[in-house]
């Protein structure tokens, strides 16, 4: 985010003056097939496609242009925001998307604010041998079109489902991994790739200010008027899976939690699930915090989406019109593979939280009966010391929970961290970890927090508040020591849940006092979604993932 200038100052009222005759229009880029030795296809982009077209429809937008795979050039992408220029009106917002690969290669102008490599998407055809420049598009040349051709009072929300650096900062187990990184190159190739000189703009500016000489290149600080949402941090790989799990459409993580934040109920049914606050419009702050803890989730602590707007831009409502929520949101049962079962072992029944899968590609845990181990597709062992059907149905109704809450985490108000190394790393057998409640916003009075863990194996462990901390109140200012120990046994994922509401949720205690010590996580769920729907958006639920191992 950038400090308030006069030139935000004016968009912010060329924008307000004229949002009531505003639409929303698209346009739409996914690349699957790259045509190139070099590059791997994709799968999801495909779909993701044409997931956006769907919900840009359902915004009510008529002007969608969307370009796939051939039709995508660094012609074809300027002619689109060029011509989108010469249609926008006044208090519009054209969201710009992309989905598919990304990459990075040395910076042909180095300097201290861009750094020593540009980040690219490679198009349909590249070949970092001999490169043609209508087969890539640095990001730059992005912004500077945009700068060019979309006037001051039109809004840009800019979605790229892709990646052009990063790493796994916990290791991955190949036995169940299912992820596939949007990367075109390995980053330490980058080193090796220096991009081809590339064109200036081709077309005749929409609009100029003083001291514009055309440049080739803007940064994404030079638009007041842009809001930017990344798939990932720097340090990050955008991923792509099947989604909701195995058998489904593969799907990038962001695209997917993008689409679900418009099209699912949110705590009032009427709007959708990002507006956090109930208020009946999504905010841009409200959509960053929406994604940031759906994709953190969704991928295991692997992956964190970025938001990037200009000054007090941060309650401003997104886009024009949004869609009519959906009814429902219908979880379906995770699949499952047993390596080692026998004949004699007991099959689930038809009120277990879990279903044998069909082949090992469609499964979404593993049970290795040999090592008591649990993996998940995430690459990671969830859960040991497993030995027994009802050991196992306690692990699949833990994460049956989890999945289910995912889509409801809302932390605008109120957020859970594990600390000190954070929740996307790997802690060892002894390592000293504690847990921290904090307010992410000021304002909205008192609050009284309940926290609970779920243990690898299931087992329900109340936090907060017991006896000694009265009614467990989380004052405006508080930041809130819930747990200082060390890793110990047994290994996995441990999540911690946090719900912060208006009102003691005195139904969720009384359940978490009888289940506390159990593996009784199956209907906490519903429970708390009844308390989040009482609350009316004024409450928060946050999910902290603590993943250990001996």
């Amino acid at each position: 985010m950038h400090g308030l200038s006069l030139v935000t100052a004016l968009v912010l009222t060329l924008l307000a003056s004229s949002a009531a005759h505003a639409e929303t229009r698209a346009i739409l880029i996914g690349v699957s097939r790259y045509q190139s030795q070099a590059i791997p296809d994709l799968a999801g982009p495909a779909n993701d496609l044409k997931a956006m077209e769907g919900l840009a429809q359902s915004m009510a937008a008529t002007d969608i242009v969307a370009l796939r795979d051939g039709a995508v050039s660094r012609s074809s992408v300027e002619t689109a925001i060029h011509d989108m220029g010469l249609r926008v009106q006044p208090g519009d917002w054209v969201l710009f998307y992309f989905s598919g690969h990304g990459a990075q290669a040395l910076a042909q102008n180095p300097s201290e604010a861009d750094g020593e490599f540009d980040q690219f998407v490679p198009l349909p055809g590249f070949d970092p041998d001999q490169q043609d420049p209508e087969t890539f598009i640095v990001d730059k040349d992005f912004y500077a079109w945009m700068k060019r051709y979309l006037p001051l009072e039109v809004a840009i929300l800019m979605v790229v489902d892709s990646c052009h650096s990063g790493t796994m900062h916990r290791a991955i187990d190949p036995r169940s991994y299912a992820f596939t990184p949007r990367i075109a190159f390995r980053p330490g190739d980058a080193r090796a790739i220096q991009l081809t000189a590339r064109p200036g703009p081709r077309l005749g500016a929409l609009r100029s200010e003083p001291g514009d000489t055309g440049a080739v290149a803007a940064r994404r600080d030079d638009l007041p008027n842009l809001v930017y949402i990344g798939a990932s941090r720097d340090d990050q790989l955008a991923l792509e899976a099947e989604l909701p799990q195995e058998g489904a459409p593969q799907r990038g993580v962001l695209t997917y939690a993008f689409e679900q934040a418009f099209t699912l109920p949110g705590a009032v049914e009427t709007s959708p699930i990002a507006d956090l606050d109930g208020d009946g419009q999504v905010s841009v702050i409200e959509i960053g915090s929406y994604l940031n803890s759906q994709v953190r989730m969704l991928t295991a602590q692997r992956q964190e989406s970025t938001l990037f707007f200009p000054s007090n831009w941060a309650e401003r409502p997104l886009l024009s019109s949004l869609p009519a929520p959906r009814l429902d949101y219908d979880l379906p049962q995770p699949q499952v593979i047993i390596a080692g079962q026998t004949d004699a072992m007991a099959m689930p029944g038809s009120a277990t939280a879990w279903r044998i899968a069909a082949s090992s590609n469609d499964a979404d845990f593993l049970w290795v009966l040999s090592t008591r181990e649990v993996l998940r597709r995430s690459g990671d062992i969830v859960a040991t010391g497993i030995d027994s059907p009802i050991a196992f149905s306690g692990v699949m109704d833990k994460w049956q929970m989890v999945m289910t809450l995912r889509p409801l985490v809302s932390e605008l108000a109120m957020r859970l961290t594990v600390n000190p190394l954070g929740s996307d790393e790997l802690y060892a057998q002894g390592t000293p970890i504690s847990m921290l409640l904090a307010r992410t916003r000021r304002g909205g009075g008192a609050l009284h927090a309940t926290v609970f863990n779920l243990a690898s194996d299931g087992t329900v462990q109340l936090i907060y508040p017991l006896d000694a901390d009265g009614a467990g109140m989380l004052d405006d200012a508080l930041r809130q020591s819930l747990l200082e120990t060390v890793v110990v046994p047994p290994f996995g994922v441990d999540h911690v849940i946090a719900l912060a509401t208006p009102e003691p949720p005195e139904a969720l205690r009384a359940a978490l006092r009888n289940a506390d010590g159990q593996r009784a996580a199956a209907g906490l769920a519903g429970i708390i979604r009844s308390e989040l729907k009482r609350a009316r958006g004024k409450g928060s639920l946050s999910i902290a993932e603590l993943y250990t191992a001996p």
